[in-house]
């Protein structure tokens, strides 16, 4: 590269921005091989006289790369890096991670991927707000570490990370969001976390334990397996039908996702109780999951149950992912339109090309409403979409209000989850069709 004199005392204080997806050979569009790769990088920022804002590494293995691998990250740190994803791909699994990492007291962004974390004696992270840890082996002293020295965390992800018998203590005055994102983690137990707003998951595998012992601030919740999660409040295990005790309770909740098997009874019984867990909820996600055969009608159990505080005064959205027809489904709809008192809004998402707004008769009720997406039709949706209804305050005419219909899409994904400008991270309505406006009557059910 040459520069005009008169630009060269810019170029000291220029911030450098390092991408290995730009190294490429002269002129061609095959990328350079990850031996040359690693020193690529090196020269890039040791060449450089000024500071490095930002680095992406996510294309290069730095297998039998060692030693450059630690001149890379020590000069990072003497650079003051402040945005670093550094990711070992696609092997070995195990790559040993520089000590040197540790000492990056500059970062403020971290994402860490295909590595074995160096154990954490005394990470110097004063400035560090974001931590994402992919497919990283970490053992739970090196993350307790962490969470005691990083004073400004805000966000901490564990994305596909393993490591036996895994434990994760959050207990960190700064935390304002926590993400497990397939990763096998045996326990997660929230205490002493004063401005944690988010506790998300996207779990697989066996079954763990959630543990929410200290948590005033936790307004979003989920998605909740309730297969593979054995929720705790305060020190009281959440079970179906038990008695909800005000310390069982989590007042500050506003969002709630949970994945449910309708045909599971121990997982249908759970529900009301979960609602009595949050008395200050607001919405409501429920992702309809596979299980067996829907044989057995229980829908004198939904009609024996009172209502919740949260049915009462609180609860204005319900939204319900990948509904498949099922009895019970449309029992527990019944059940939520029948008590939800100041619910203004419905909105179903399911993942079929063919989802559809269509035409519907003067007479259609609530239990007839999985046919919407079966007819002909009237609009044009995306490929992962269904439609919402909304309930507006009722006139003075009518016992009920209006209801809108429109599409709403599923766009639960790792990217919204560590965005914290997204109110609801579950999913986003959709305004780009035209509305179909209904009404609830009498008698709570749905007439269009």
């Amino acid at each position: 590269m040459v520069l005009s004199k008169r630009w060269r005392c810019v170029w000291p204080a220029t911030p450098l921005l390092v991408d290995d997806a730009h190294l490429r050979y002269p002129g061609a569009s095959r990328e350079i091989p990850g031996f040359h790769t690693v020193r690529a990088l090196s020269r890039c920022v040791a060449a450089h006289p000024g500071p490095v804002r930002a680095v992406r590494v996510t294309r290069t293995s730095f297998h039998q790369q060692e030693y450059a691998l630690q001149r890379l990250v020590a000069s990072l740190a003497a650079k003051n890096v402040k945005d670093l994803i550094l990711f070992n791909r696609p092997w070995p699994l195990n790559m040993p991670l520089p000590d040197e990492i540790l000492r990056c007291a500059s970062l403020c962004r971290l994402y860490l991927g295909v590595w074995h974390f160096p154990t954490a004696h005394r990470p110097a992270f004063p400035n560090l707000q974001e931590l994402g840890l992919f497919h990283t082996i970490i053992e739970d002293k090196d993350i307790d570490a962490l969470l005691a020295r990083c004073h400004k965390l805000k966000i901490l992800s564990f994305v596909m990370t393993y490591n036996a018998d895994s434990r994760i203590r959050v207990s960190s005055r700064s935390l304002t969001a926590l993400i497990e994102w397939r990763a096998s983690l045996e326990e997660v137990v929230v205490d002493g976390a004063p401005c944690l707003e988010r506790l998300l998951f996207d779990s697989i595998g066996e079954q763990r334990f959630v543990k929410i012992v200290q948590a005033p601030r936790l307004e979003v919740l989920g998605f909740l397996d309730l297969q593979l999660h054995e929720l705790q409040i305060g020190g009281i295990v959440i079970k179906a039908g038990m008695n909800v005790r005000p310390r069982a309770m989590l007042q500050s909740l506003k969002i709630f996702a949970v994945k449910v098997r309708f045909s599971d009874h121990a997982e249908v019984t759970m529900l009301p109780t979960l609602l009595r867990c949050f008395p200050s909820l607001e919405t409501l996600h429920i992702m309809s999951m596979p299980g067996s055969a829907d044989i057995v009608d229980r829908a004198e159990f939904w009609e024996s149950l009172g209502s919740s505080d949260c049915l009462r005064s609180h609860l204005k959205t319900l939204v319900l992912h990948g509904f498949k027809n099922l009895t019970q489904e449309l029992s527990f709809l019944n059940y939520i339109l029948e008590k939800g008192k100041v619910l203004k809004a419905l909105r179903i998402v399911r993942s079929e090309l063919d989802d559809v707004l269509a035409g519907v008769g003067p007479t259609t009720k609530a239990h007839e409403l999985h046919e919407f997406a079966k007819v002909e039709s009237v609009v044009e949706v995306g490929p992962v979409s269904g439609f919402s209804l909304e309930r507006d305050a009722p006139s003075s005419e009518s016992s009920g209000g209006d209801i809108s219909v429109c599409p709403a899409s599923r766009c639960w994904s790792f990217q919204r989850a560590i965005d914290l400008s997204v109110k609801d991270p579950f999913y986003a309505p959709r305004h780009d069709v035209d509305w179909i406006t209904c009404r609830i009557t009498e008698d709570e059910s749905l007439c269009f």
